[in-house]
């Protein structure tokens, strides 16, 4: 089995040609959490920015202010919130400061600080998790949702499903274990195919169950130790956060 890092695409270079437009904007990522991550968000950008929006020059890609924040963790627990959350609202100023006209993270877990985030900017913060629902509910599946341990305890997806109408399932609490190895290992440089492994034996193991319709992949790092070609439709936070983040930028979307 191969990791999901070859993303397909809807249209073809020639389509995408079509679809640049000019902008000024500034694209600003809080990263870092984790890196690995960040670094895929990051080659998702550029290369759907040439597949789909037919960037071919240095001044067709988006201009990207990433930003790597080395956040305490809170994968498992909530303990080090407060000062993760300080260390973001610094980092929101900051991108405000430098002209950022999109702002997001590459973390859903961090989404839980969405609100507190956007009260110190006027620039819109992109939700990684509003995201992934919308697209979600256009589709109506019965989905399997895999997230971060503190993600799944504050039902920081299943709320949003919930009100959309989505009907889902989610791991148990005795399997809230494996996911944070998983994801884990993800930022610990682990070896991937084990990793992938044993994601999809988790996965699976649910699936048996239940006849799920597709999978969200709620955390930023398992779609970096997913399949590729799964027998059943993947909802990739990473793939998703990116296509919204474009459209907005080649203003196919208003922000």
């Amino acid at each position: 089995m191969e990791s999901q890092e070859s993303p397909k695409f809807l249209f073809s270079v020639r389509d995408g040609a079509d679809l640049l437009m000019k902008t000024n904007k500034i694209i600003g990522v809080l990263g870092g959490m984790g890196p690995q991550a960040s670094n895929e968000f990051y080659r998702l950008l550029i290369s759907r920015a040439h597949q789909i929006y037919g960037a071919h020059n240095n001044n067709d890609y988006p201009e990207i202010l990433m930003d790597s924040v080395p956040v305490p963790d809170f994968l498992a627990d909530t303990k080090k919130q407060e000062q993760a959350a300080r260390m973001l609202e610094e980092r929101v100023e900051k991108m405000t400061n430098y002209g950022a006209d999109i702002i997001t993270m590459v973390c859903n877990t961090a989404c839980i600080l969405n609100d507190r985030l956007q009260r110190k900017t006027r620039v819109p913060i992109i939700s990684v998790v509003e995201e992934v629902v919308k697209k979600v509910f256009i589709d109506q599946p019965f989905v399997l949702l895999l997230a971060s341990p503190t993600s799944l305890r504050l039902g920081l997806y299943q709320l949003a499903l919930a009100r959309c109408g989505v009907n889902y399932i989610v791991p148990n609490k005795r399997d809230y274990q494996e996911l944070e190895f998983i994801i884990r290992g993800v930022i610990d440089g682990k070896d991937r195919d084990l990793l992938l492994k044993k994601l999809v034996r988790l996965t699976e193991r649910y699936l048996q169950k239940q006849k799920a319709d597709g999978i969200v992949l709620g955390c930023t790092e398992l779609p970096l130790v997913f399949p590729v070609n799964y027998r059943l439709p993947v909802y990739s936070s990473l793939s998703i956060l990116a296509d919204a983040v474009l459209k907005r930028y080649y203003k196919k979307e208003e922000v």
